[in-house]
């Protein structure tokens, strides 16, 4: 198979650009891992702050995009602005996710609560050719756990115990060190 360059800037219009994110996330919102080398390149390095570490290669975004799916059925990405270019033939685009949680979300393992959820995502991608080769995709986790119900909202009951505990959990802390 013939190499494909990186995309420059000079090549990439926002046209461009546009078309390839909107195919990609048409592509992942069909749910289907068989579309994983379509989207992205072989030696994909995709970053994400819902991920524990950095996803290497078509087989880690299958585990990734599979244990998002399982989690939440009716998952979806949509693009709310941009792309924009970067100088250095970067993209950059705001994307919303939104879906309903009704499966177990692993790592890290949370149980399924029903809870629907709607996030704003910084996407900032280098592509190759028609795919994205990298990602770096930056969410709020806290905005994220309290929608899903893992931590308690702002100003809640749950807020308040979790701070008392946070608390005596740093006096005991200290008192067994000094």
């Amino acid at each position: 198979m013939a190499q494909q360059t990186i995309i420059s800037h000079q090549q990439l219009t926002h046209e461009r650009a546009h078309e390839i994110l909107q195919r990609s996330y048409d592509l992942i919102n069909e749910h289907d891992l068989a579309h994983v080398p379509t989207v992205f390149t072989e030696d994909i390095v995709f970053e994400d702050d819902a991920a524990p570490e950095a996803l290497r290669g078509h087989e880690d975004m299958r585990r990734f995009l599979g244990s998002i799916w399982t989690a939440f059925p009716d998952f979806r990405l949509e693009l709310q602005q941009g792309p924009y270019l970067a100088q250095d033939g970067g993209v950059a685009a705001h994307v919303r996710m939104t879906g309903t949680m009704k499966g177990k979300l692993d790592p890290p393992g949370f149980l399924p609560t029903g809870a629907p959820i709607s996030l704003d995502l910084g996407a900032f991608y280098e592509l190759e050719g028609d795919r994205i080769r990298r990602a770096r995709i930056i969410l709020n986790m806290t905005d994220a756990a309290i929608q899903i119900g893992a931590l308690p909202a702002p100003g809640s009951a749950g807020e308040k115990v979790a701070v008392f505990a946070q608390g005596l959990q740093v006096r005991v802390k200290q008192r067994l060190a000094g």
